[in-house]
């Protein structure tokens, strides 16, 4: 299942906002909403919160990007993200914004959930590797 992610002016959400991986190496992959403007995946397209989060080979091709998990986790274990965007107008935005502040023993801090009508999330990504 691919993570989806939706740009609408510039607000950016991403659904699932916690997206599991079971153990082993999987492929992620990022593809726009169908309710989204139109935009690219920056250079980079996808970064980790934890420098040794174990994904590997992350590209971007137009409004999809893709990488792999080598999840060998023994206990659930999330990696917050940030998505990097460029918009019809040439504008980078990064979702969620950096330099917000860690709650301990955690890899990212997620913001207060609010669901539209559409069923898509506000809230910071997560993928959490699970070890089944």
């Amino acid at each position: 299942m691919a993570i989806k992610v939706r740009l609408r002016g510039d607000t950016v959400t991403v659904h699932p906002a916690v997206h599991a991986m079971n153990r082993g190496k999987r492929p992620v992959e990022w593809r726009p909403h169908e309710n989204s403007d139109t935009f690219t995946f920056d250079d980079p397209p996808i970064t980790f919160d934890d420098p040794g989060a174990p994904f590997t080979g992350i590209t971007a091709s137009g409004d999809s990007a893709s990488g792999t998990d080598d999840n060998s986790a023994t206990a659930d274990t999330d990696y917050g993200y940030h998505v990097h965007l460029i918009d019809a107008d040439g504008n980078h935005i990064t979702y969620p914004a950096k330099g917000g502040t860690m709650p301990a023993g955690r890899s990212t801090q997620v913001a207060n959930a609010r669901q539209g009508g559409d069923g898509l999330l506000q809230s910071d990504p997560v993928i959490r590797n699970r070890p089944t």
